[in-house]
């Protein structure tokens, strides 16, 4: 039941959506018609357009007609003429597209039922752009190819924003999905299956990294040039010669064709280009065109930057080496092996997107040559996917190279990489034992009975189970870990130890006097007080005077234990050290038994807030 109401939702929200969007296109229309034409034209007409328009945008192809008495009007010869449109205005397809995002990602958020809503909601939006090209006669595959296209379009953007939030919350059947591919990858010999969906998820997130980088530079390039273009462009647009009405109608054709030139620039980027028209090219090494449309925003394309034209593509790469960089840090243990696997499907997973998005800006924008506008689908995703995969390799090579420096000149950080997972499975190895301790050596230890012989800052209170306050901020990193550690030594056996890395194995491996992992369960051998008596110990009672530790002392019952000297000048006085009693003497609700009736009397009944009983 929760699944068919999800379902009816789902399908609301999508005719919502879809009447919203056409609304917009249709309200745009009526202006032209009535400030641009005085309300020249057919109603019928002017809004079967604004359909056309609509469906355009949602990759749904058309088919122009003029007739012979409309290309005499326009100043061509009397003949008809019919051609198809197909370069959708990704500007409002982009509108559509977050919407239905939007609405996959919530569904997601319901578990399995969720998946009726991403139905639901392609249903819907299909039953609506079928309805509209029933009304179109320009929509080329009619109502039933229209609705089929309409929904692919929703459905698939609501399902893959489900599919990624049910992969974040771990849905239920994603579990038994996941586990189910695990099963499959055993029985096929494959080694450690369990690692599976971390890698997958790694390399997933990886290539969306590379087609985020590839589309952000696209961008950047795209609006350096068109503001080092502008001069060109409004001239362009005042050889038009429009009316004010006529200006604002293109500003709003072009803002709508906005993501397609952004998708020409990253094919440009890569080398490939872009063409507009049949036979014509753009690229960093040369610009070959012919007659143009009436856009003035294509006069921004650049002329090709000669012998600097291999720039282009270096940007490209330069995007994949920021990229690798953070994959190489992430992924220090793996073989030089597996990082080119994940890097080649990362790249791969990137170039189909591209291919896609390549497809998605392509098609036709007139008759004749301007039939075929647009970048080439593979060459253009091949190449950029080139690009990026050979610098997200060369900077995930360069991170680990990095890393491996940083290790052999700073010893005493092999314990964090090792909380971290940064040396493999193997953990430490006998040398980076042994720097790590010959590091720790040089520092003083609070616990040695030579201690009061160091300076005063060496004294400073000191936990009994951490030898070095450096190392004790480091061991939460490595706690949790499952790591072997192997003591390599001429005196002690080669015995294997294997044990949680928590904070008895780190004392026991790491720690230069080899204190026993169970110190805190022991008695002191040295008369001090036992680890509790000494973690009860703060600085925080010299803010009371001795009287008051005295009464609190006698009011909590019990003795404060004593503290070596060597430490007492850090806390204070031994009889300064029962903060325990100091809370309990102090609290402002230790009051005695006989004191409570009266104070339960006296708060008793109710009062106006803030007046005092």
């Amino acid at each position: 039941m929760r699944a068919i109401l999800t379902g009816v939702v789902a399908t609301i929200e999508a005719v919502a959506v879809a009447l919203a969007s056409l609304l917009v296109v249709a309200g745009l229309a009526f202006l032209v018609w009535w400030l641009a034409f005085d309300l020249g034209a057919e109603p019928g007409a002017v809004f079967a357009g604004a359909g056309a328009a609509w469906l355009l945008a949602h990759f749904v192809p058309l088919t122009i007609e003029l007739s012979a008495e409309t290309m005499q009007l326009f100043g061509f010869a009397p003949d008809a003429l019919s051609f198809p449109l197909s370069l959708a205005p990704l500007g409002i397809t982009l509108v559509t597209v977050g919407f239905a995002v939007r609405a996959g990602w919530r569904f997601g958020a319901r578990g399995g039922a969720g998946a009726a809503g991403v139905l639901g909601g392609a249903a819907g939006f299909g039953a609506v752009t079928g309805t509209v090209s029933s009304f179109a006669p320009l929509a080329q595959p009619g109502w039933i190819g229209a609705a089929i296209i309409g929904a692919l379009v929703y459905g698939v953007s609501s399902g893959l924003a489900f599919l990624i939030r049910a992969g974040r919350d771990e849905h239920q059947w994603w579990i038994a999905l996941l586990s189910t591919i695990e099963v499959g990858l055993a029985k096929l010999g494959v080694r450690r299956p369990a690692v599976f969906p971390h890698r997958a998820g790694q390399t997933l997130r990886l290539a969306a990294m590379l087609v985020a980088g590839y589309v952000g530079l696209s961008g950047l390039v795209l609006a350096v040039g068109l503001l080092t273009q502008f001069a060109v462009i409004v001239g362009a647009s005042e050889a038009l010669q429009l009316d004010l009405w006529g200006t604002i109608l293109m500003f709003v054709l072009q803002l709508a064709l906005l993501p397609v030139l952004l998708l020409w620039t990253g094919a440009w980027l890569s080398g490939a280009g872009f063409a507009v028209g049949a036979g014509s090219s753009a690229s960093p090494f040369g610009q070959l065109l012919g007659p143009m449309p009436g856009l003035p925003v294509l006069s921004a394309i650049p002329d090709g930057w000669g012998s600097a034209a291999v720039l282009a593509p270096v940007l490209l790469a330069l995007v994949g080496v920021a990229v690798g960089v953070s994959l190489g840090r992430a992924a220090r243990g793996h073989s030089r092996g597996w990082l080119a696997l994940q890097v080649t499907l990362a790249a791969a997973l990137a170039g189909l997107t591209i291919a896609l998005l390549n497809w998605a800006s392509s098609g036709s924008l007139g008759p004749g040559r301007l039939e075929t506008v647009g970048p080439e689908v593979w060459p253009g995703a091949g190449l950029a996917a080139a690009w990026l995969g050979l610098g997200c390799f060369l900077g995930a090579l360069a991170a680990r190279a990095d890393i491996a420096r940083r290790v052999a000149h700073a010893p005493v950080d092999v314990l964090q990489r090792v909380g971290a997972g940064g040396l493999g499975a193997g953990g430490l190895g006998a040398a980076e034992i042994a720097a790590a301790d010959d590091a720790a050596a040089s520092e003083p230890d609070p616990h040695d009975p030579q201690a009061d012989d160091q300076p005063e800052e060496h004294l400073a209170p000191v936990d009994p189970l951490w030898p070095r306050e450096a190392d004790r901020e480091r061991a939460p990193e490595a706690a949790g870990a499952a790591r072997s550690v192997r003591l390599d030594s001429e005196a002690e056996s080669d015995e294997q130890i294997t044990e949680p890395f928590g904070a008895e194995t780190f004392v026991s491996a790491h720690d230069g006097n080899q204190r026993d992992a169970d110190y805190r369960d022991s008695d002191a051998s040295d008369g001090e007080t036992d680890v509790l008596a000494d973690l009860d110990a703060t600085p925080e009672a010299e803010l009371f005077d001795q009287h008051s530790v005295d009464d609190a002392r006698a009011a909590a019952g019990r003795s404060v234990p004593e503290v070596p000297e060597s430490r007492a000048s850090a806390y204070g006085t031994p009889e300064d050290l029962d903060p325990e009693a100091l809370i309990e003497a102090y609290s402002w609700d230790n009051v005695d038994a006989d004191e409570a009736p009266a104070v339960e009397q006296k708060r008793a009944g109710w009062r106006w807030p803030g007046r005092k009983g």
